[in-house]
C-alpha cells in the first residue's frame, strides 16, 4: 500500500473560488467542514481531501498522485491569461414537433464566465451524457447573463403552420433570445463585441433578416459547427440542460 501524500500549495483568494470549481468539474465533491480556518473541503473519487484555508493554503492529502491536478491548476492559468473578448453566442436543442420542446439559448460570456466554463470542459452538448449535462448545468444554471425562449410541441406545430417553414421559426427564436439578450446587456452597460450562431441555414441572412434594431447594429460571425466557440458551446449546454 502506498503512502499517504500531503502537498500543500499557495493560492491567491482571487483564486479560491476557481480551484473550487475545477475540482467539483473533476466529480470531486464538498464535504462539511465546522473549522473556522476552513474556506472548503472537498473529496476526491478516490477519497482524497483537498482542504483550503482562509490562509491561502491549499493542502491536499490522499493516497493518489497529485500531479494531473497540480499540472490543472497550472494550465487553468495559462489559459485564462489569454486575451479574452466578451460576446454571445446562440444555439439551439430539440426540435419541438413531438419529442420535446425546441429550447433555443443566447448566452454572454464575460471574460470571469470564460473562466469558468473553460475550467468545467464546456464544449458541444452532444458530445455528453445526460447525466454530465446536468452536472454542468448546475454549476451555471444561476448565471444572470442567458437568456432563453422554450416552444413546447403544440406551439410549435401551429407556428410552423403558419410559416410553412421549419427553419424560419427557428430564425424567430434566434433573434428573439439575441434581442432580448442584447438589450439587458445594453441596459447594463455590459460591452458585448460580437455575435456568434451555430449556423443552419444555407442563407447567413436567415436570422438576421428577422432582427431588430439592437441585432442589425451588432457584428454577426455565423459558421457550421460553430460550438468550437465557446459562447456557442455554453449556449448549447445551457439549452440542453433546460432540455433534460
Amino acid at each position: 500500500m502506498s503512502n499517504q501524500n500531503t502537498i500543500s500549495l499557495d493560492i491567491k483568494k482571487e483564486e479560491f473560488q476557481t480551484i473550487k470549481d475545477l475540482l467539483l468539474a473533476q466529480n470531486w465533491v464538498e464535504q462539511n467542514d465546522s473549522n473556522q480556518y476552513v474556506v472548503y473541503r472537498l473529496r476526491s473519487p478516490l477519497g482524497s481531501i483537498a482542504t483550503m484555508y482562509f490562509s491561502g493554503k491549499l493542502v491536499l492529502q490522499g493516497r493518489e498522485d497529485f500531479t494531473r491536478v497540480i499540472s490543472m491548476l497550472k494550465k487553468e492559468k495559462e489559459d485564462t491569461s489569454e486575451e479574452f473578448l466578451a460576446h454571445f453566442g446562440v444555439d439551439e436543442v430539440g426540435k419541438g414537433d413531438y419529442f420535446g420542446p425546441l429550447v433555443v439559448v443566447g448566452c454572454f460570456v464575460n471574460e470571469e464566465f470564460f473562466k469558468k466554463v473553460k475550467l468545467l470542459g464546456f464544449a458541444d452538448s452532444k458530445k455528453f451524457s445526460d447525466e454530465k449535462i446536468e452536472n454542468l448545468y448546475s454549476m451555471v444554471k444561476d448565471y444572470p447573463y442567458y437568456y432563453s425562449s422554450i416552444v413546447y410541441p403544440n406551439e410549435y406545430n401551429r407556428l410552423t403552420k403558419i410559416y410553412r417553414n421549419a427553419s424560419l421559426l427557428l430564425a424567430k427564436q434566434h433573434a428573439k433570445v439575441i434581442e432580448e439578450g442584447l438589450r439587458d446587456l445594453e441596459s447594463k452597460k455590459e460591452v458585448c463585441n460580437y455575435v456568434v450562431i451555430d449556423q443552419f441555414s444555407a442563407s447567413k441572412s436567415r436570422v438576421t433578416n428577422e432582427l431588430g434594431q439592437l441585432g442589425k447594429k451588432s457584428k454577426f460571425i455565423q459558421f457550421h459547427k460553430g460550438e468550437s466557440d465557446i459562447a456557442v458551446a455554453s449556449a448549447s449546454i445551457i439549452a440542453r440542460g433546460i432540455f433534460v
